[in-house]
């Protein structure tokens, strides 16, 4: 694929500053371009390798001094750049079409129009697939599953039995929605298992990472609402609900019956334990140890979790403990002086 410096500029509603019929071939990151290549700058310790890149043209958000490529004026490059990314794939990437010899689909399954189905995929009884979806090699639907139009489902996800999934969602592979989710209760010094009969409703446009899991609830739903991504191998527990926009980076872990407000962040490695209630906005920071529920709008880091201006007061702290206890000791030495020489004196008294 190629385009001028022009349509591109076009594309993404910026000013060209240079030639804008310089062609380009592909997109890459500043220190790796290579001539065709479009490249974009958003943080000032960039600039100077506008200097030395081999790259074509430049997004950015003011014109640079100096800069001998055509620049691409616009109020947010990396959004423009992901506009321009999103062009380049749907240009590049090739889904599967039509219906793969080996796929096996159970004659009560319905398939919308222009459904592709790859090698080896099993869908279930009564399994509904919408118009446009995409099931890559090795997928497992469960039956009464329902997918959404236009979704894509990457290789070797397994959607267990009555799980949802919304419009134009993305399941990267390896995933699994509506495994059993964690429940089992001591009886004698066992653990006996408690079914679990709810299943687990994806919202549209959302996005789910490689090696996820989300499990079904108990009873009821687990649910995630439109428009959350999730990374990958994140671990979401049975009857969480998670909000409309939220963003999950890798590894976090998200415990049963979890209640998540709308445009959450939560960073990578962190836990939040079961039965909490983590308000809309709010951030957990990564690695945070959340053991309570988080109002809306905060910022909570640290294990256990603290809200972040007390975190980074205690890790300043902490710093200073080596010396504190240097003095603390030094006190103590002291005071033992004083004792003993008050004791002395007091000795001396009684004789």
């Amino acid at each position: 694929m190629e385009m001028t410096v022009g349509e591109i500029a076009a594309l993404v509603g910026g000013e060209v500053a240079g030639d804008p019929e310089v062609r380009i071939r592909g997109v890459n990151g500043i220190k790796e371009a290579q001539p065709g290549d479009l490249v974009f700058v958003r943080a000032a310790r960039y600039m100077p390798y506008l200097k030395t890149t081999r790259a074509s043209a430049v997004l950015l958000a003011e014109a640079a001094k100096d800069c001998a490529i055509p620049m691409i004026i616009v109020d947010h490059p990396d959004l423009a750049f992901a506009q321009v990314l999103q062009r380049w794939e749907q240009v590049q990437l090739i889904h599967p079409t039509g219906i793969h010899p080996t796929a096996v689909i159970a004659p009560e399954a319905r398939l919308g129009a222009e459904v592709a189905v790859d090698a080896h995929v099993r869908i279930a009884e009564d399994a509904v697939i919408a118009d446009r979806v995409v099931l890559y090699a090795g997928c497992y639907v469960g039956r009464r599953a329902r997918i959404g139009a236009d979704t894509v489902v990457y290789p070797n996800v397994v959607l267990r039995e009555d799980t949802e999934i919304g419009a134009r969602c993305i399941i990267h592979g390896g995933a699994v929605i509506g495994g059993d989710g964690f429940g089992f209760t001591p009886l004698g010094g066992q653990w006996m298992k408690i079914p679990q009969v709810g299943r687990v409703v994806i919202e549209d446009d959302v996005e789910i990472g490689s090696n996820t899991t989300i499990d079904r609830a108990t009873f009821g739903e687990t649910r995630v609402r439109r428009g959350t991504k999730i990374d990958n191998l994140v671990q979401i527990g049975h009857n969480t609900v998670i909000g409309e926009h939220c963003a999950l980076a890798g590894m976090a872990g998200v415990s049963g019956s979890v209640n998540i407000g709308d445009g959450v962040r939560i960073g990578a490695s962190a836990g939040i334990a079961g039965h909490l209630d983590i308000g809309a906005g709010a951030t957990v920071g990564a690695r945070a140890g959340v053991h309570k529920s988080v109002g809306a709008g905060k910022v909570v880091t640290g294990h256990p979790a603290i809200e972040h201006e007390l975190f980074l007061r205690v890790s300043a702290a902490q710093k200073q403990l080596p010396e504190l206890i240097r003095r603390m000791r030094s006190l103590e030495r002291q005071v033992q002086a004083l004792e003993e020489k008050l004791h002395e004196r007091q000795t001396e008294d009684d004789c």
